[in-house]
């Protein structure tokens, strides 16, 4: 997988399709972790307890991605691996589909559901936005306050993202730098350290970013 054109679903979206008289109902997700899945999985089945099946794929994880799919008691095959399928071929990542079916009277055979379950998991995402993912390194920063102009240059220069900030005896910032420009960064913060300038980075992460 490219990361350059990894992608994740900007924000819930919905669809509905029918086919010879089954409903299908879709849902698309952007997750971050399996707790959020789960939680979402949860809040279909608690909404629609009633469907036929429900159907899923999810894809997550940029560095290492993992993947699963549920038929659900359809065929194997039919449901899950469709909706897989499109997740893949949008080369989505950190996205759950959900697909809920209300069975209407009439068998449509494994092509048919196949057909069904691509076609109404395409719709799901058919209007949703999609954000570029780029690699990112979390980092604390601790500084004097004589610092503050300074520390705030360096935050608009590599346009970095302020998670939190707490104002004490000293300045504590929270960011998120690009992954591209932190040994940049590194080198300048190294230079301000006599400063008591104080920084601590942790592992890369990948964030939505609006565009590259």
């Amino acid at each position: 997988m490219n990361e350059e054109y990894l992608k994740t679903i900007a924000s819930p979206c919905t669809a509905r399709h029918t086919e010879r008289g089954s409903r299908f109902l879709a849902f698309a997700y952007p997750v971050m972790d399996m707790q959020e899945i789960e939680s979402r999985l949860t809040e279909i089945a608690d909404r629609y307890p009633d469907a036929t099946h429900h159907c899923y794929a999810w894809r997550y994880n940029p560095f290492r991605p993992v993947e699963f799919v549920q038929d659900d008691g359809e065929p194997a095959g039919t449901a899950g691996l469709p909706i897989l399928g499109v997740i893949k071929s949008a080369n989505l990542i950190n996205a759950l589909i959900i697909v809920v079916r209300y069975y209407g009277g009439t068998k449509l055979g494994k092509a048919g559901l196949i057909h069904a379950y691509r076609e109404a998991a395409s719709l799901s995402l058919a209007t949703a936005g999609k954000l570029d993912l780029d690699r990112f390194v979390p980092f604390s920063i601790e500084y004097p306050y004589e610092q503050e102009n300074q520390i705030r240059e360096l935050i608009n220069r590599f346009n970095m993202e302020i998670e939190k900030e707490t104002y004490l005896e000293k300045v504590s910032l929270t960011l998120y730098c690009r992954a591209a420009h932190f040994r940049e960064l590194t080198s300048v913060l190294d230079n301000l350290a006599h400063l008591g300038v104080r920084s601590k980075a942790e592992p890369e992460c990948f964030r939505p970013v609006a565009g590259r």
